[in-house]
């Protein structure tokens, strides 16, 4: 183990940027061999699945967005085709194309650092009504809204595979193709990629909810394992899928009693026929070795912490009062009836630009920060272990609030720990009308706008968006407890954070954007932080976006 966390912590040091130099990375652009955001199985069976229009889904008024957050109050759906259509479509699916002169390219529902979509998806079911009569493994193709048949196996497999799991249950595995990456942004695309497959998580999750269904994260499955079960192990090449993680999708009401699947079942995926042959994705690459090392570092074995976890969890209890509007509604009750869940999905977007006199309310910044909270939020259910993540937040313009520096913490009894860890002359002033429950202080009153777009690597959007989230984990703790397979899920959750905070920001009107490019160090230091106990590893920037000149919108898929 002490091998992969100094591989581990070598990577994570070389792949900073500070305002010296910037991380290893590609000098200019090759456009020429720049890798195709979508992976194809030449020669698998596809099985088409049912698709909506915009005006379909602006119809559909039901669930609403709300009622992501309590799906075990939703009847669950069926295992049917309609149903497994609309989970790909509300979380992997293109959400749109865009075109401006002679360019086209596409958006998805998830997101992804440069629109570079490291992320493959995959389905690993029992047999599905009107869309599959075999227990099978499927590859998601998002340009065709599609499934391609990997392969079948048999019904006594599956029983075996899902007897420990809730019935109704079925699997989505992920895998990361980092080439797509590091093509533009070199070392640090381990890191991006790995937000990305958080953003995937909570995608999934949020569509899931839509449906009466949850996810819960197979935490304690080896990464061959589930490279065994989605047909990918023993790949290589600077185009190989690496696994990246498995879930189970159940029914809301049930509880998920496992973390992994009985390695009885998997010795059966050894044997199986995979059909397919993935197409190519660039005509020639460059290897980044440091990606390969940092991969190599956090390959995980099988182990039993899931039962460890849920023997040894003792939940806070952390009351969260409704924020009133009008002396009667709350923005919850409002938002319930007027916003519907899967419009917020398909309208999600990146905000490029952001309106710098622009001012969010302060109901509505409180509400979000509550939305982050793992405490009863299902959309935080996949995480077993955490949180490890804090919001360090650089308020611009929020009404009633002063503009400064201040903190969230999402993890209970964590205050005085994190005090001492700063420095200080930080203040750790509650403003007056915060929420109960909501760990939410002032530590420095003063205009940043410019100090946290330097720190964003000189990005605006961090300074015009109306307050900018930088997620401060806890790092040194976490590798040393479990190791460095621990590691990409630390970027996990920050990148499961940056979906809610990318919905939230829908839901209210504003828009979101993910910032991966910062220097990490100067943060540190300038509110004293000092060592690895606390590391800074995403910024998110939420506001209300400028309009885009001379970029048209047009349909996700044609007739």
């Amino acid at each position: 183990m002490k091998a992969e966390l100094e591989a581990i912590l070598a990577y994570h040091q070389a792949s900073k940027h500070n305002f010296k130099a910037y991380a290893p990375g590609p000098h200019h652009l090759d456009m020429p061999i720049k890798p195709d955001p979508f992976l194809n199985y030449d020669g698998t069976q596809l099985l088409s699945l049912d698709k909506w229009s915009e005006e379909q889904i602006e119809a559909e008024v039901f669930p609403a967005y709300e009622q992501a957050f309590s799906p075990e109050k939703l009847k669950p759906s069926e295992l049917s085709k309609k149903n497994v259509s609309r989970l790909l479509f509300d979380s992997f699916a293109i959400s749109a194309w865009k075109k401006a002169g002679g360019t086209k390219w596409p958006l998805r529902v998830n997101p992804s650092s440069g629109n570079l979509h490291p992320t493959e998806v995959y389905l690993l079911s029992g047999p599905v009504k009107g869309l599959m009569k075999n227990p099978s493994v499927c590859h998601y193709s998002p340009l065709l809204h599609a499934l391609e048949l990997r392969a079948e196996f048999s019904s006594e497999s599956w029983k075996l595979l899902s007897s420990d799991f809730p019935e109704g249950t079925f699997f989505v595995g992920f895998s990361s193709i980092y080439w797509r990456v590091s093509w533009k942004y070199g070392l640090r695309a381990f890191r991006y990629a790995n937000h990305d497959i958080g953003h995937a998580i909570a995608a999934l999750t949020f569509a899931a909810a839509g449906l009466g269904w949850k996810t819960s994260l197979l935490a304690d499955m080896s990464s061959e394992d589930i490279a065994e079960l989605l047909g990918i192990s023993g790949k290589k090449g600077p185009e190989k899928e690496d696994p990246a993680c498995l879930l189970a999708v159940y029914p809301a009401g049930e509880i998920c009693a496992s973390g992994k699947i009985p390695s009885s079942a998997i010795s059966a995926f050894r044997n199986l026929s995979w059909e397919g042959v993935p197409g190519k994705l660039s005509p020639k690459h460059v290897e980044w070795i440091g990606i390969e090392k940092a991969v190599s570092a956090t390959l995980k074995k099988e182990t039993d912490y899931f039962r460890q976890v849920e023997q040894e969890s003792t939940p806070a209890t952390q009351v969260v009062l409704p924020l009133k509007v009008n002396g009667s509604k709350t923005l919850s009750d409002l938002k319930t009836v007027l916003t519907p869940l899967r419009s917020i999905i398909h309208k999600r977007r990146s905000a490029i630009e952001m309106n710098d006199s622009a001012y969010m309310e302060k109901e509505a910044f409180y509400e979000m920060l509550q939305k982050t909270l793992p405490e009863k939020n299902p959309i935080f259910n996949p995480l077993s272990f955490g949180p490890f993540t804090h919001l360090l937040l650089f308020v611009n313009r929020v009404k009633d609030l002063l503009p400064g520096l201040y903190i969230c913490l999402r993890k209970p009894g964590e205050k005085e720990r994190f005090k001492a860890s700063i420095t200080p002359d930080f203040l750790w002033e509650k403003p007056e009308g915060c929420p109960q429950g909501l760990e939410f202080y002032l530590l420095m009153e003063e205009t940043l706008y410019d100090f946290i777009a330097q720190l964003s690597c000189s990005q605006r959007k961090a300074a015009d968006a109306c307050f900018t989230a930088c997620m401060i984990s806890e790092f040194e703790g976490p590798l040393n407890k479990f190791g460095s397979w621990i590691y990409p899920y630390l970027f996990w959750e920050c990148g499961i954070l940056g979906q809610v905070l990318y919905l939230e920001a829908e839901a209210n009107g504003m828009k979101g954007c993910g910032i991966g490019c910062f220097f990490d160090d100067p943060l540190h230091e300038a509110i004293g932080l000092k060592g690895l106990e606390y590391q800074d590893l995403y910024h998110f920037a939420v506001g209300s976006p400028l309009q885009e000149m001379g970029v048209i919108t047009l349909p996700a898929y044609e007739d």
